[in-house]
């Protein structure tokens, strides 16, 4: 799968995408075309779109854990035999890993190339009159995911070669024989290709789930958050989160703590009937702003079960013991996370289930508590602590509901009296209330940041963003992890940051250039 793979092209290229009503893509037949017999309606550039999605499919299948979170300082390899594993937790990478290829990236990328150039000339063929949203939807999502994936290759590899025409000559990239671009110039069309898709893209669609399963605008807010955090540019980030969390008729954040329930008295499966977990279990939640598709009845699934549900001596991944130890007794998350101590089971029912015709799990790469905990950030950064901790605390009461309420009231010093809604309830120990405000105020802005990673960490764990949140913060330096009672550095040179680039790429395209630290 990882080697070169030959993009889609407009000529003479078979896509097999298969169609299911039940879809959230609604995929149509699309086989062998040329421009002779396509781009000749508007339902085959839809076709094609969905084709896009389906090459998204494979291209972060397990990759999404693979880069954004394996060399982190959260999961452990249990199996001895899993060489790429190993090499990742590690810090041991070398350009012969199956993973070091960004061809299937290409495949994205060379599809949306296609879409953005036809659905242009087809509009101007008056093919599109009087369907300007079905144009807007289709160009805007092609440009989203173009941008979306440049984005994620610049995190993992640093210069990539930026192709923005489609391949017309049944060839792969390396026909371009295209150099690697810097990356700044490729940020700066990750910008322009986001900015226009924004404009294009409506808020939602009728179809619930394919509101969260393709790109809408919220989507693309929620990458330019992304991006902007990514670049360090807090203003611009505050600007587009600021988009996702006034849109609350589209998203809110899934219900977990209920103060009728005691959940760590009662069996832990009952932690699966919470909309929290169903977040992960069944996908297209409320929270959810933008997620991968995969469908038992269309034969696509995730790798998220032969990566963590595999059982003892299966699972590639288990969870990192000192990390697993980080959430307290009362916190909910730990129920959905795992099904043992290091288990991890966040995105399967922890009693049974259909293992061949429950292995088609989501992968959600955007959904609203990253937002918020990204926007906590960005205010830590502008110097607004009390903006960050409103934020902070609702990601917190979520899990261990309210400590106490705040009522207004004027004869009080303070402006208002505080109130715990109910002492004797153990979930009400969370750490939200005055005193923990109180501390977090008084921290410095580096500690600050370092409060609001953490819980980005345990809120976000095996999501594929621990890595990315280290780098992009400079901690990736300092950080360390544990592994069979030895703790060491998570990186020792900075040069080790990026991802190598894989040989076969190099061997065929010359005008590539390996990463210093792998040379």
């Amino acid at each position: 799968m990882k080697n070169i793979i030959k993009l889609l092209t407009g000529l003479g290229c078979l896509i097999t995408v298969i169609s299911s009503c039940k879809s959230a893509l609604d995929r149509d037949p699309l086989t062998e075309y040329t421009y002779d017999n396509y781009w000749n309606e508007p339902s085959q550039a839809s076709a094609a779109l969905s084709g896009a999605y389906f090459r998204l499919q494979s291209t972060l299948n397990t990759e999404f854990v693979l880069y954004g979170e394996a060399r982190a300082d959260m999961l452990a390899v249990p199996r001895e035999d899993n060489v790429t594993n190993l090499a990742l937790l590690g810090n041991r990478l070398s350009p012969d890993l199956a993973i070091s290829d960004w061809s299937n990236f290409y495949r994205v990328i060379g599809q949306a190339n296609l879409i953005i150039k036809n659905v242009k000339e087809m509009r101007e063929r008056g093919i599109y009159a009087n369907q300007t949203a079905e144009y807007n939807r289709v160009l805007g999502q092609a440009l989203g995911l173009r941008a979306y994936c440049y984005l994620l290759m610049t995190k993992v590899w640093g210069n990539v070669p930026l192709i923005t025409e489609p391949i017309l000559s049944n060839g792969d990239i390396n026909s371009f024989k295209t150099p690697r671009t810097d990356s700044l110039k490729v940020y700066n069309q990750v910008a322009t290709d986001l900015l226009q898709a924004r404009d294009l893209l409506p808020a939602s669609y009728t179809d619930a789930r394919r509101t969260r399963a393709t790109l809408t605008k919220g989507g693309i807010d929620a990458i330019l958050t992304d991006y902007f955090m990514w670049r360090n540019n807090v203003d611009s980030a505050l600007i587009y989160s600021r988009n996702i969390l006034d849109n609350t008729t589209q998203y809110r954040l899934a219900a977990l703590h209920d103060p009728n329930i005691d959940y760590l008295s009662r069996p832990q499966v009952d932690i699966d009937n919470t909309e929290y977990a169903k977040m992960f279990i069944d996908g297209f939640s409320p929270e959810s702003i933008f997620e991968i598709e995969y469908s038992f009845d269309e034969g696509t699934t995730s790798g998220l079960l032969a990566l963590f549900a595999g059982g003892d001596g299966v699972a590639q991944f288990v969870a990192n013991a000192v990390f697993a130890s980080k959430f307290s007794s009362t916190d909910l998350r730990n129920l959905a996370n795992f099904r043992s101590s290091v288990q991890i089971f966040k995105q399967f029912p922890k009693g049974t289930f259909d293992r061949n015709t429950q292995n088609d799990k989501n992968v959600i790469l955007y959904r609203l508590a990253d937002i918020i905990l990204l926007r906590a950030e960005a205010f830590v950064a502008k110097g607004d602590r009390a903006a960050a901790w409103n934020l902070l605390k609702r990601i917190r009461e979520r899990t261990f509901g309210p400590v106490e309420i705040q009522t207004p009231d004027a004869n009080s010093p303070t402006g208002y009296v505080i109130n715990n809604p109910n002492p004797n309830n153990k979930f009400n120990t969370g750490p939200t209330g005055s005193n923990e405000m109180a501390a977090f105020m008084a921290l410095s802005r580096s500690a600050a940041i370092d409060v609001i990673l953490e819980e980005r960490q345990k809120e976000l764990c095996f999501e594929g963003k621990r890595w990315f949140d280290l780098v992009r913060t400079g901690r990736v330096l300092t950080a360390k992890v544990t592994a069979n009672g030895v703790e060491r550095p998570l990186v020792v040179n900075a040069a080790n940051i990026l991802f190598p680039i894989n040989l076969n790429v190099i061997r065929l395209n010359p005008l590539i250039e390996q990463n210093n630290f792998y040379k």
